[in-house]
């Protein structure tokens, strides 16, 4: 029985046609010659993925693109992809524990990636082949050179922890899961290291998380810090860092954060352990995405007043709805700079037509509160099978237009 090769797969809408290409692979016409057929051959251009790798990505509305993944040896892999160059391409790749000395990544272990291209802070969990691992890891580019940090000083990460990272103009912040079960929010501080806060003790009448809870976290509109989890009864909870300005009677600002438990404002419960994923609105506004308990994609959102409901599974393509999730099934949002609206990927389940579990799913969001419509990009574009024995993470961005990313097994 062949051996199973994981590779990283890009689905993209370009001038509004969507295809897909695979980044470890190119593929090549052969030579005309007796022995050959003529047709297409794969060549290998970067390293493959492991089983159960993270996955995280970044771009520019230019269309440099940067995805990050661990490959068989657990290094942590950055692949690059350059449109200045003259056919656009995935151009190369680094192989950080190789090239710099970074630490191995922990089998499972997350990955997050914020700021911009030419100044990234990528994160993850080291293996710790020597003390127990799980150590928050931090890659930094600066002017295409790269620096790593190892952190003493926060707490190691459980072992199914999520990982977001976001940045403001204050700094840049990671959120995870420590063993006891608790948010921990670590800044990094540049040559001061690191800042460490236990959001879940820390913060009055913060709900202990779920045990298989994710977590996401955005930056509002207006500066604030968001983050979303899932408490102990699979319900949608949002904490917002908030700067409330001083008073006559109190002149200096404080800050605040407050927590709001979603299910107040109709949110239904998610299933156990849904991957949850936030945009914001053109106007600033967080959106929240995550499945429910019937698998289906529902869409928590504040319009600048209150906060909307949307069963967005249920309501698609005029009611007639779409598929459930699989189980396991990652789910990425992302939304477009250059109109309203909103995009939601996920894996459903096998009711297209077609064969596996490649059935990777687009809702699209449009007009004025969101009229979604859905189509079976797997099915469209006969996509290579997402990875479903260990589940594929599944990411989203938007350059010139959306792009997705998962890991294949073929």
């Amino acid at each position: 029985m062949a051996e199973k090769v994981f590779s990283i797969i890009e689905v993209a809408e370009q001038d509004g046609k969507w295809g897909y290409s695979d980044i470890n692979f190119s593929e090549e016409e052969t030579p005309d010659s007796p022995e050959s057929d003529g047709g297409p051959v794969w060549r290998q251009v970067s390293p493959v993925a492991i089983a159960g790798s993270g996955l995280a990505a970044l771009g520019s509305t230019e269309d440099d693109r940067r995805v990050f993944y661990q490959d068989l040896n657990r290094s942590l892999v950055g692949a690059s992809y350059k449109p200045s160059l003259p056919d656009g391409r995935w151009d190369g790749y680094r192989v950080f524990t190789t090239e710099i000395g970074a630490p191995t990544a922990d089998a499972g272990s997350a990955l997050a990636v914020t700021g911009h291209v030419g100044g990234l802070g990528v994160y993850y969990f080291d293996d710790g082949r020597l003390d127990g691992g799980r150590r928050l890891v931090r890659l930094e580019e600066r002017s295409r050179e790269w620096t790593y940090d190892v952190s003493d000083d926060t707490p190691r990460g459980s072992s199914i922890s999520p990982l977001s990272a976001v940045t403001t103009e204050q700094g840049e912040y990671v959120y995870y899961l420590d063993g006891l079960g608790h948010i921990v929010e670590a800044s990094w501080l540049g040559t001061e290291g690191w800042s460490v806060d236990d959001l879940t003790s820390g913060i009055e009448a913060c709900p202990t998380p779920a045990p298989l809870s994710r977590l996401t976290a955005g930056v509002c509109g207006t500066g604030s810090r968001c983050v979303y989890f899932l408490d102990e009864s699979d319900r949608p909870v949002q904490l917002e860092r908030t700067v409330i300005g001083g008073t006559k009677k109190r002149p200096e600002s404080r800050v605040v954060w407050q927590v709001r438990s979603l299910s107040v404002y109709g949110a239904p419960a998610a299933a156990a352990g849904s991957r949850l994923a936030v945009l914001l609105t053109a106007e600033g506004h967080p959106q929240l995405y995550y499945l429910d308990t019937d698998r289906m994609v529902v869409g928590v959102g504040f319009n600048g007043r209150g906060w909307d409901v949307d069963r967005v599974g249920v309501n698609a393509d005029d009611g007639a709805g779409t598929p459930p999730a699989t189980a396991g099934s990652s789910l990425a949002a992302v939304a477009r700079a250059d109109r309203p609206g909103a995009q939601v990927y996920y894996l459903g389940t096998a009711d297209y037509p077609g064969e596996g579990d490649n059935h990777l799913i687009e809702l699209q969001g449009s007009g004025s509160g969101y009229t979604w419509t859905s189509r079976s990009l797997g099915a469209e574009l006969d996509l290579p099978a997402v990875a479903t024995g260990v589940p594929s993470p599944i990411t989203a961005i938007c350059t010139s237009g959306p792009r997705v990313y998962y890991t294949s097994e073929e």
